[in-house]
């Protein structure tokens, strides 16, 4: 079973999420921010991180910087609402910062499981080569 690390601070979005994934067949574990998910990765080795980019603490965006440098094998996707700009904008700045895939919120969640499955599968087919 494939590990997925869930950062999100808006609680609904973030439960919504975790079912959606869970029934899906993945194990979560969930930070609330760019913070907690740091922490996190101490000690957890997920296969793929779903990141929200305008948080609290630390956002989105530092956090798959980080994230890239210390893990550059790390499947990551991002998502966005927008804040200051429209989404658009974050989300393409995510990608350069090293997101796999990004969507805007509300996220179409049959999208959101095609692209984790995509990126999983892709990355155990390099594995097992």
């Amino acid at each position: 079973m494939s590990l997925i690390l869930l950062v999100e601070d808006d609680h609904f979005v973030r439960d919504m999420l975790t079912q959606v994934l869970t029934r899906a067949g993945y194990e979560v574990v969930c930070a609330v921010d760019g913070a907690e998910a740091t922490e996190l990765l101490m000690t957890i080795h997920p296969d793929l991180m779903l990141t929200d980019l305008i948080m609290p603490k630390k956002s989105g965006i530092t956090l798959i910087s980080e994230v890239k440098n210390k893990h550059p094998d790390m499947e990551i996707i991002a998502i966005s609402g927008g804040g200051r700009l429209d989404p658009a904008g974050y989300l393409d700045l995510s990608e350069s910062f090293g997101a796999a895939v990004s969507f805007q919120k509300p996220v179409d969640r049959s999208a959101l499981l095609m692209a984790i499955d995509l990126l999983l599968h892709s990355k155990k087919s390099v594995i097992s080569e």
